[in-house]
């Protein structure tokens, strides 16, 4: 191996290895930032910081209802601690993977879409105090899937105002709508047994009083636009394999560059002996003969 290509290697595997530390640095000493001052008109608790995977959020959904098997006929009242669940562990903001979190994958984002950096792993997510409308959903869909409930995503845009996301969980023979993230008002969703999107889109006075604290008039422009994805399906594919593959490459690639590096010396070892074996016949000449 040349000495440029040996370089070029070193130099991959030390930065790697500081990318690593940097995983293991941020992981140790780094917490996500609480708020209790700033958040003002949500539901945010921060005492729910300590819930930071999906098995936790479950299990703590599961200590309000009283028993970690959902009884069919009280389906409602499981998807209602769920919904307050998720209004409580977060405030609204996108949150990103940055160096130290996912360093590759932050690193390598902007070269094929900044939309990347938006975390879209569930136990990632539920590490930040702040989650945007996609990234609610994305754990509200996880939880009741691991209750054994079907999910869709709601996806809503409107030329010139914008998008939104939620979701709608099927329980007790329909569709039930969920928007952790804008927090319709909940008593009327209770009231209504949480109507599916389609219904509240009928009912302007429904919509309004759902949304009559904050996001009226966007919900009027936006909500008709409702679109509906593939029962149980993941929201965002591409974007969780691109998130596990570089999360991993975060920890592990200094060590993967390192195996390739003694693995290619070794083949290069291999075949300078060969080669020398090779020549070895015809350097015993008459000597050997005699």
């Amino acid at each position: 191996m040349n000495r440029i290509l040996r370089f070029s290697f070193f130099f991959l595997i030390g930065l790697g290895f500081i990318v690593f530390c940097l995983e293991i640095y941020h992981d140790l000493f780094i917490k996500p930032p609480t708020s209790s001052s700033i958040i003002t008109d949500e539901q945010y608790d921060p005492s729910l910081s300590r819930l930071t995977s999906i098995k936790g959020l479950t299990e703590y959904c599961d200590s309000l209802y009283g028993n970690t098997d959902v009884n069919p006929k009280d389906s409602e009242k499981y998807a209602g601690i769920i919904s307050q669940a998720i209004r409580q562990k977060f405030y609204h903001g996108y949150s990103y993977y940055s160096l130290g979190n996912n360093t590759i994958g932050y690193i390598l984002a902007p070269l094929i879409t900044s939309d990347l950096k938006a975390i879209v792993l569930p136990d990632d997510i539920l590490k930040q105090p702040m989650a945007a409308c996609s990234q609610q959903s994305i754990i509200g869909m996880e939880v009741f899937k691991r209750k054994g409930f079907n999910v869709r995503k709601v996806g809503f845009f409107a030329r010139g105002i914008g998008g939104h996301f939620c979701y709608e969980a099927f329980f007790n023979g329909k569709w039930h709508f969920f928007d952790p993230d804008m927090e319709p008002t909940f008593s009327i969703m209770v009231a209504n047994h949480f109507p599916p999107i389609s219904a509240i889109v009928k009912n302007d006075s429904l919509l309004r009083s759902l949304y009559a604290n904050r996001y009226e008039t966007f919900a009027e422009e936006v909500f008709p636009t409702y679109s509906y994805g593939p029962v149980n399906e993941f929201p965002a594919p591409r974007a969780r394999i691109y998130q596990y593959i570089t999360k991993c490459l975060s920890y592990s690639s200094w060590l993967l560059l390192l195996l390739l590096y003694w693995v290619l010396q070794r083949r290069i070892v291999y075949l300078k002996n060969r080669k020398l074996c090779a020549e070895l016949p015809g350097t015993l000449t008459p000597a050997l003969k005699a």
